[in-house]
């Protein structure tokens, strides 16, 4: 099986959701090493799916991406939001 990841910056999500919200996440997350994260995209979204991931989510199955690598080396995109933490 084959699939895919779309790799976004950290910049993309708030601290909040970095620092509590994916650690209690109800599907995988791995953090990659100290800077970042591997998210596996869930068929449907938890209820109280923070909103700045939910966009990513939404950029990434839009792409048919199965995985999303947050890292803070990655570039932005112009479309979506970035925080400033």
């Amino acid at each position: 099986m084959i699939e895919t990841m779309l790799a976004l910056s950290t910049a993309h999500l708030r601290e909040e959701t970095c620092n509590d919200w994916l650690h209690r996440a109800p599907f995988a997350v791995f953090e990659k090493g100290a800077y970042g994260w591997f998210v596996s995209i869930p068929q449907d979204d938890p209820a109280d799916l923070p909103a700045d991931l939910a966009e990513c989510f939404a950029q990434a199955r839009g792409l048919g991406c199965d995985w999303l690598m947050f890292d803070r080396d990655a570039d932005t995109l112009t479309i979506l939001p970035t925080y400033d933490w």
